[in-house]
């Protein structure tokens, strides 16, 4: 774990934007696949914004395109991981409990607060971004695995969700560790 430069919620959302109108745009002329594609180049090679995008379209699909909960869920987290604060913020309902379970601690907060870690201005953005790194390399997310797409789709489902929570829980005592250390 460590700490990232942040792509700040407007930058991102911006970005994102423009990421989406292209894929759109060349739907339009019967290019999704091309664009879909050069979008997730951008991607694998550590665009968190281009992530975020990727996680867009694998969670509301696209005409033939179809959703995949796992894979908008990993490329999300990934999003998030690498300093997306407009991906952090989509995930905050998500992060919530984990999130809450160091805010809410006293003394975790001061210590975390007293070493520099964190202040009050930026502890929700860097304290998901860490979790978010947590369940990166818990569930090992590997943005090269999350290119096959599957073409019959997989909507949200309780044990796929449970997959990230379960990897949620097992790295908070990491987070917290590099908070106060």
């Amino acid at each position: 774990m460590d700490y990232r430069d942040f792509t700040s919620k407007d930058v991102a959302y911006n970005k994102f934007l423009e990421y989406r109108k292209q894929i759109i745009d060349n739907a339009d002329n019967g290019e999704f696949n091309d664009a879909f594609l050069d979008i997730s180049a951008k991607a694998i090679d550590g665009d968190c914004v281009a992530q975020d995008c990727i996680a867009y379209f694998f969670n509301r699909g696209f005409d033939d395109f179809k959703p995949n909960y796992e894979y908008y869920m990993s490329w999300e987290v990934l999003a998030a991981a690498n300093g997306n604060e407009f991906a952090i913020e989509k995930l905050q309902f998500f992060l919530d409990v984990a999130v809450s379970a160091i805010i809410y601690d006293n003394e975790i907060l001061k210590r975390a607060m007293v070493r520099g870690n964190l202040n009050k201005n930026n502890a929700i953005v860097v304290i998901s971004n860490l979790i978010c790194e947590g369940i990166v390399d818990e569930l090992g997310l590997d943005p090269k695995k999350l290119t096959d797409v599957n073409e019959k789709g997989a909507a949200y489902s309780a044990s796929i969700n449970r997959k990230f929570v379960a990897a949620m829980e097992t790295c908070l005592p990491r987070v917290v560790e590099f908070l106060v250390s």
